[in-house]
């Protein structure tokens, strides 16, 4: 009997234990769902502080033709996201530059994403 009861607490140990992704991890899952406007997908990497944002995001999609809704999802997922990595984090805030290319514009975008760390999971809190 102890041995199955250590058995299972050592198993819900493990299964409890989760591997902490990296920040550029998180920006790029976070930025990629945005541009093909999947914000529900957006919103589990993002800090309360997005979620007005990606709501509206989604009303405005929701308020657009079939029609328009495919051409905008179009523009947008023709894009090469590219993140910069940070040397070293020193704190549970962090900016990190990135770039969007829009294959139809010449000029690639240059913006920064905010990250926070809470309870060891990164969460987007701004963009700038």
């Amino acid at each position: 009997m102890k041995k199955t009861l250590t058995v299972i607490l050592c198993l819900m140990a493990l299964g409890s234990c989760r591997v902490e992704q990296e920040p550029q991890e998180v920006a790029r899952a976070f930025l990629e769902s945005f541009f093909v406007a999947d914000y529900q997908t957006a919103r589990t990497y993002a800090a309360p502080e997005l979620y007005h944002v990606l709501e509206r995001s989604q009303a405005i999609m929701d308020s657009l033709t079939e029609e328009e809704r495919e051409m905008v999802k179009n523009h947008l997922s023709a894009v090469k996201i590219t993140i910069d990595i940070p040397e070293k984090i020193k704190r549970d805030t962090l900016r990190l530059p990135y770039r969007i290319e829009f294959y139809s514009l010449p000029e690639p975008d240059v913006s920064v994403i905010a990250l926070r760390r809470e309870r060891k999971i990164w969460r987007v809190f701004s963009l700038d």
